[in-house]
């Protein structure tokens, strides 16, 4: 991509393996501890923007995965690398890590690492990356990583050493980050930037930080290197046994009770509320307006949330979840399910959200179940894992989500093309009606097919609530309102449901002969039969049907045929 420059070079001191594990696992922290504001980034004003989520867990595992002690750079890239790619999570999760790869190749034959070293090796984790991503897109990471590699190399080249060459690095992706709005218009008119890009330039300052002795700490022990490499390339199976257990799941048993609730009142302190509750636990959301507000928050003491929620109006529609609990019955399934399967020809494992969802696919005779969705993205390594407990020949992987397409995709690279192939839905209702069309005596070609056209008859639509103001395709949205997705498209908003819904079947500009609603968590029976009469009412001749699924952050989803 660049030519090789004549001019010399400053005689400046290499970075050993050990020094740049510690730029790695600042990095690491750095986009940890802003990844709330990453994830605010969406386009989406949704509650499940995820991005900075996905980048962390990446890098924890990466940074995780890294050797104690290791002298050699190679050794401690390779291994961090290797870490990286098998955490993944969502796309600029992936796309990070095919980053993180290039720039491992590129020294792994090295002991000790100089700038230009380092620079150029930032310029072959770009190449792979772009290479890897099959219609590259500028104004996203790929951009910002471009722009810093290009910089970085011109900076090494003029003789800099690793904390200038670094620090050019990040003023040229912080320049990158400013234009993506002006590449992306859905950027520019959520009035956002690229997600994945601000992540990249996350990671670069806390590289930067620890060259600079400025580097933070990791809480609670995380971030910590593990005793060997990631895994040996000589025994590519021991990779499945390294990440079990979900960061997700984790984090809701230190505050096991999902309360949530919604307040009414006069003139009610939205931030003043929301201040108040921030230090009695996680997962804290706020929403709506001054007069109807929506609670959701995990806590160790739900009482004491509603108590002071009290203060400022009245309760109703309250729902308090043990979490643990949930966990446990989850966990008694997961063992259940730990009995080998028969050896079978072809199989399918699918991404779900719920346990309901979970178990509409298992009735369609899914090998494999994986937790994941809206709020909690599967990385390569569940992906691989849930192909090696199927004992299946060949496994077809259904993401059910775009932003987990990426990393199954990237499983199927590591396992083989010939062990298992994903059938690219985007969204949980062509997910099933891919997984009904599944049939093991077929051949695999055979199921491809009639899986592919299966989903491909089926639409989506989703319904959710905005986390912040925004414009979005055209449209005004404001923090609390309810939103109608139909295919990945914001097509209604509003402040009741059955009008969302309505408006947004209306602009799908289709003859719907079925409709299928999936109901999320604490959805009341009473409106359910108040939506269903409303689109009975608007749709005399379609079928509508009911499925509680328990999915959530999203209380409708509906299948459209």
């Amino acid at each position: 991509m660049f030519k090789e420059s004549k001019l010399p070079t400053k005689d400046h001191r290499r970075l050993n393996g050990i020094e740049v594990a510690q730029l790695i696992r600042s990095g690491a922290v750095q986009v940890e501890q802003n990844r709330q504001y990453v994830d605010r980034l969406n386009v989406f004003p949704v509650p499940d923007g995820d991005t900075g989520t996905n980048l962390a867990l990446t890098l924890q595992a990466c940074a995780e995965a890294m050797p104690k002690e290791e002298p050699s750079v190679g050794k401690v890239a390779s291994a961090a690398a290797k870490g990286a790619l098998l955490g993944a999570r969502g796309n600029s999760g992936v796309i990070f890590s095919q980053l993180f790869w290039g720039w491992a190749k590129a020294m792994e034959e090295t002991e000790t690492v100089s700038p230009r070293e380092w620079a150029q090796a930032m310029e072959k984790g770009v190449e792979r990356a772009y290479k890897a991503v099959m219609k590259p897109v500028e104004g996203t990471i790929l951009t910002v990583a471009k722009m810093a590699a290009r910089e970085a190399l011109a900076a090494a080249r003029r003789g800099s050493d690793m904390e200038e060459v670094l620090a050019a690095a990040i003023e040229a992706g912080k320049r990158a980050l400013a234009k993506t709005p002006e590449q992306l218009p859905a950027l520019k008119e959520a009035g956002v930037v690229d997600a994945g890009g601000q992540g990249y330039l996350f990671f670069l300052i806390g590289c930067h930080q620890a060259l600079a002795g400025e580097a933070a700490s990791a809480p609670n022990g995380t971030f910590e290197p593990s005793e060997s490499p990631y895994f040996d390339e000589k025994d590519r199976s021991s990779s499945t046994a390294l990440i079990e257990s979900s960061p997700h799941r984790e984090e809701n048993m230190e505050f096991p009770y999902c309360t949530e609730f919604i307040l009414r009142g006069q003139n009610l302190p939205l931030e003043a509320l929301q201040e108040s509750l921030k230090p009695l636990g996680d997962c804290l959301l706020v929403v709506g307006d001054r007069e109807t507000a929506k609670i959701h928050v995990h806590t160790n003491h739900p009482g004491v949330v509603l108590e002071k929620a009290l203060a400022y109006g009245s309760l109703h529609q309250v729902h308090i979840n043990n979490m643990a609990e949930q966990a446990n019955n989850r966990a008694e399934q997961a063992e259940a399910e730990q009995e080998i399967p028969p050896q079978r020809p072809i199989g399918f494992i699918a991404a779900t959200p719920s346990e309901g969802w979970a178990a509409l696919y298992r009735e369609q005779g899914a090998m494999g179940i994986i937790d994941g969705g809206t709020s909690c993205n599967p990385s390569a390594q569940d992906w691989l894992s849930a192909v090696e407990k199927a004992n299946a020949d060949f496994c077809l992987l259904l993401p059910n989500h775009p932003n987990l397409i990426m990393a199954a995709r990237q499983a199927v690279q590591m396992i083989g093309e010939d062990k298992a192939t994903v059938i690219g839905t985007r969204h949980l209702p062509g997910g099933l009606a891919a997984s009904l069309a599944f049939d093991p005596d077929k051949s695999v070609e055979d199921n491809i097919k009639m899986m592919e056209a299966a989903a491909g008859a089926v639409h989506s639509l989703e319904i959710t609530w905005a986390v912040r103001d925004a414009s979005v395709n055209g449209r005004d949205v404001k923090e609390g309102d309810l939103l109608g997705i139909f295919d990945d498209k914001l097509v209604s908003c509003g402040n009741s449901v059955p009008p969302v819904v309505l408006e947004a079947l209306d602009r799908s500009e289709e003859e719907w002969e079925l409709i299928t609603i999936y109901t999320g968590e604490n959805v009341s029976d009473e409106d359910v039969e108040t939506l269903k009469d409303a689109i009975g009412s608007a749709y005399p001749n379609v079928e509508v049907h009911r499925i509680q699924t328990g999915q959530p952050l999203y209380p409708y989803i509906f299948g459209l045929e």
